[in-house]
């Protein structure tokens, strides 16, 4: 009898394992490296920690890495394998039912997955291609933050987050847990003034790169943005990160920014995109 294909959980004491395989050819993986040891830390904050899953097969993924991880509605998928041979056989067994959000995936999987949307008739809701910047920890250290007078920097905290969550574009079923737990567990920086007014934001994804990024609209056009971007750089840096940014391919000013910033483009670019439910859900859109 054939022994039916599956992909399995592994075990949050092997994560330190799957991570290190991403050390090959370094910094190329770097990111997948920065999401496994977000995680790592994640579940060592909280060990109970629910509907988190890091999903491989017993018998490839501690030589090619490939791994798909599912955090609520959110998915990164990495592999250290040329040829996507094993990342599409993964994909093929994801419950597509439900609407995930794919995050900052290396562009050289995007072939693999319209491959299996076409396959298994999986709807997408939105495919954004987009851009990588990086700049060194050592650049980032060097970055001159000039706060304005009367203004000042600091974490933000959880309730930063619900505020934040409300004016988000990209908000949806979900998206204010998500940003709660930025804001508690990883870098993050919020300009004030000094009635306590939050102006402007950063946050920091689970692969390390800068964002959620918002100015609040009364104080756009003020340079507020490039400021948290420095900020949040130079919290990523002292974490002991080079720092990444991520622009939608034909977002002009975003790019212009991290150029004007020092950030150089990386090689490859990444896309997200989000897949229409097929059934009653949770997290849906």
């Amino acid at each position: 009898m054939e022994v039916q294909d599956q992909l399995k959980a592994i075990p949050s004491n092997e994560w330190v394992l799957l991570r290190d395989i991403y050390k090959r050819d370094w910094p190329r993986h770097q990111l997948a490296y920065n999401t496994i040891q977000n995680y790592i830390n994640w579940s060592a904050l909280d060990p109970r920690i629910k509907q988190l899953q890091i999903l491989g097969f017993d018998d490839s993924w501690r030589e090619n890495g490939t791994c798909v991880i599912l955090d609520r509605y959110q998915m990164y998928v990495y592999t250290v394998e040329d040829s996507n041979k094993s990342l599409k056989r993964a994909l093929l067994l994801v419950d597509w039912d439900y609407s995930y959000k794919m995050c900052c995936i290396p562009m050289r999987y995007h072939p693999t997955f319209q491959e299996v949307f076409a396959t298994l008739s999986i709807d997408l809701l939105w495919d954004h291609p987009c851009v990588i910047y990086e700049l060194s920890k050592e650049d980032s250290l060097k970055l001159d933050l000039n706060v304005p007078k009367g203004l000042h920097t600091e974490k933000l905290s959880i309730h930063h987050a619900t505020f934040a969550n409300e004016v988000w574009p990209h908000r949806c079923e979900g998206s204010e847990y998500f940003l709660k737990r930025l804001a508690a567990w990883n870098p993050s920086v919020g300009l004030f003034n000094e009635a306590g007014q939050l102006l402007a934001w950063c946050f920091c994804w689970p692969n390390g790169a800068i964002g959620p990024l918002e100015v609040a609209k009364e104080h756009q056009r003020k340079g507020y943005g490039s400021l948290m971007v420095k900020a949040i750089a130079r919290e990523v840096a002292n974490a002991g990160l080079n720092c990444y940014g991520t622009a939608i391919t034909g977002n002009a000013q975003s790019r212009a920014m991290f150029e004007k910033l020092g950030f150089r483009l990386v090689d490859g670019g990444c896309f997200y995109a989000r897949n229409r439910s097929r059934k009653l859900v949770e997290y849906d859109r």
